[in-house]
């Protein structure tokens, strides 16, 4: 009983909670738009099927909570159902005071500004929750500047060095590290353009992040994209010896310092690095100092074949150790003024709709990850653990979850808002409707690629999260 209660508080009140906004900032949309323009409006639900609570407002309206809380419909009067397919017989048979407040019956681009004004409210909630939290919290930042540069890494391999600036990337500006942090990563094996500065010149790199896999803090794997460049130096010392490797059958100890590799003084990890790397098969003398005395090491790194980007394989030295513990790096807070937040959320939204929209096309290449693709289960899970973080954390879930269902909307599908605008916007173009039949089809199809995607979505939750119970 006890688990039951904390699942409930944990993961479903945190994900209806959130949806609910969301759903009902949707629908609120569409229903205060078709309102100004006169159409008469019979439900607003927030939910589908058995009506749990509900009243009529003094304009005819039903306003309704349901009982399967995974979305929600404003309905028409002259609508057959929920997904606004006209009824034909209603429309006929409609008195003079009722036929011109029918949505059918008002003109086209009416009826295109009802259904733009659902995603385009979840757009502005997005804007407004981001913009409050930018104000109200501002943004920790780090110097947009490169501290080490991992031997082998895209980024050595694009010739970014040590000391350069980053500016943008892809035309996103980089306030701090974190900007760049965060384009990279949402950018696996997606090519991006590089703006930097490297002295008193700019210069443009252009290279392909690695796709890696991360795990954040609640043990979820995600495939992230990494350019081997980092904002801190790594100091030239042990944080791990692996086992049954050259390092440890030499006697390397975490927490020794490097000094020197055959003569050569290092100054950070990627120093020592490079000279391992250089030397596969060779022996080479370590000096290193440990708990304050100075040692000296002579090992054979082993030497391992690697592909590289371009299909090349070379031969390089490991030996089998990683860094220790970065040094440390300068946050501030920065605070924008009103009018400079302005333009930062706009941009941070585009830079949302941009990298879903790239996310959406892998899968169209063959690089789409599909466990990355999650549906109520995965929305409420992560609902669950983002609610741990505090309020605020949720907060900005539920603003990332608007603009997600906002373009998920927008998308030409019959039954979506993007299937309605595409049939009204042939309409404009033609200058009458297409047949009810076309349409009719078009709504089937519509519905079952939405089952299709609920059901795939609900299987692909339901397998991963047992594959890592297994795990």
């Amino acid at each position: 009983m006890f688990e039951f209660i904390y699942w409930l508080l944990s993961y479903v009140l945190p994900f209806l909670a959130v949806l609910t906004v969301i759903v009902f900032v949707h629908e609120m949309g569409h229903y205060l738009v078709a309102r100004w323009n006169g159409v008469a409006i019979q439900t607003f639900s927030i939910g589908f099927g058995k009506e749990l609570v509900g009243w009529d407002d003094k304009h005819g309206t039903r306003w309704r909570i349901s009982a399967i809380p995974l979305g929600g419909y404003v309905r028409f009067v002259g609508d057959m159902n929920a997904a606004s397919t006209p009824d034909e017989e209603v429309i006929a048979n409609a008195s003079p005071d009722l036929a011109p407040q029918l949505f059918a019956n008002k003109n086209v681009w009416r009826r295109i500004a009802v259904v733009v004004a659902g995603p385009l409210a979840n757009v502005i909630l997005t804007f407004v929750i981001l913009y409050a939290l930018l104000l109200g919290y501002g943004r920790y930042v780090t110097p947009p500047a490169v501290g080490e540069v991992i031997a082998g890494s895209v980024a050595e391999e694009a010739g970014i060095e040590p000391g350069d600036i980053f500016v943008s990337v892809d035309g996103f500006a980089v306030r701090g590290f974190e900007d760049f942090d965060r384009l990279i990563a949402t950018s696996p094996e997606r090519a991006v353009t590089i703006q930097l500065d490297r002295g008193s010149e700019s210069q443009t790199v252009v290279l392909v992040p690695d796709a890696v896999e991360y795990k954040d803090r609640f043990g979820n794997t995600q495939r992230i994209g990494n350019a081997g460049v980092y904002p801190f130096v790594l100091p030239a010392t042990v944080g791990e010896v692996l086992k049954d490797t050259v390092a440890e059958k030499a006697g390397l100890q975490a927490g020794d310092r490097f000094i020197s590799v055959d003569g050569v003084t290092v100054s950070n990890f990627s120093d020592f690095q490079k000279l391992v790397v250089a030397k596969p098969g060779q022996p080479i003398t370590i000096a290193l100092e440990r708990a304050g005395q100075r040692q000296t090491v002579t090992l054979e790194p082993e030497a391992v074949e690697v592909e590289d980007r371009v299909g090349s394989v070379r031969t390089i030295g490991r030996i089998g150790i990683s860094p220790g513990e970065p040094e440390a790096v300068a946050v501030t807070l920065y605070r924008p003024g009103p009018i400079e937040a302005v333009g930062m959320t706009f941009e941070e939204i585009r830079f949302l709709v941009q990298r879903t929209a790239a996310f959406l096309g892998d899968f169209f290449v063959g690089r789409g990850d599909v466990e990355q693709l999650g549906g109520p289960i995965k929305v409420a899970k992560v609902s669950g653990e983002v609610a741990t973080l505090g309020i605020v954390a949720l907060i900005n879930l539920t603003a990332l979850l608007s603009l997600n269902i906002g373009i998920f909307n927008l998308l030409p599908v019959p039954m979506l808002d993007g299937g309605h605008l595409m049939y009204y916007l042939v309409e404009a173009v033609r200058g009458r409707p297409l047949s009810m039949r076309v349409q009719e089809i078009g709504f089937r199809f519509g519905f079952a690629l939405v089952l299709a995607l609920m059901v795939f979505t609900l299987f692909n939750d339901t397998l991963f999260a047992y594959l890592r119970t297994l795990s």
